[in-house]
Formats: C-alpha cells, structure tokens, sequence
C-alpha cells in the first residue's frame, strides 16, 4: 500500500514541478529548444499566455499536480478518520 501512495506522490510531484518548469522556462526565453513549439495567445497586456503543453491541458495544471500531493499525504492516515482528508 505504502509502495502506491508513494507512486501517486511521485506523479503529482512530476506533474507539479514539471508543468512549473515549463511555464518558467518558456517565460525566460520563449525560443528555448524545450519550448518553443508551445502555442500560446498574445495577450491585450502584452503578455503570452500558454495554450498547448502542460498550459493547455488545464488552466492551472500545476495546482492538480500540488493537490495529488496533498493527497498522498492524507492516504498514509488511512481511512478511519476524515479529518485528514481536509487538507487535501
């Protein structure tokens, strides 16, 4: 049980820093190898936001990664009680 719950943590935090990284790294320079083939809007700021990648699946795809975290953490409490669960 213990070997899933870690399985799950691990996902959620791949998902969580790699979505991150790819949002700081097309920030830094659009025109990086890793991401320039990334669709993205101009915005009326002037801004670019993310519409394909990691950015497209979801809006804020990094939070869903932070929550599966979360509630890895919660799973090794078990289930007899629910308080645990809200945290996640």
């Amino acid at each position: 049980m213990l070997a899933l719950i870690l399985a799950i943590h691990v996902f959620g935090y791949v998902v969580f820093r790699s979505a991150n990284g790819q949002k700081d790294t097309f920030r830094r320079d659009p025109g990086d190898s890793s991401v320039a083939h990334l669709k993205f809007l101009q915005t009326k700021r002037g801004t670019k936001l993310l519409t394909s990648g990691w950015w497209g699946a979801a809006r804020k795809i990094n939070y869903t990664g932070d929550y599966i975290m979360g509630l890895s953490w919660c799973l090794v409490c078990g289930f007899d009680s629910i308080v645990p669960y809200f945290y996640a």
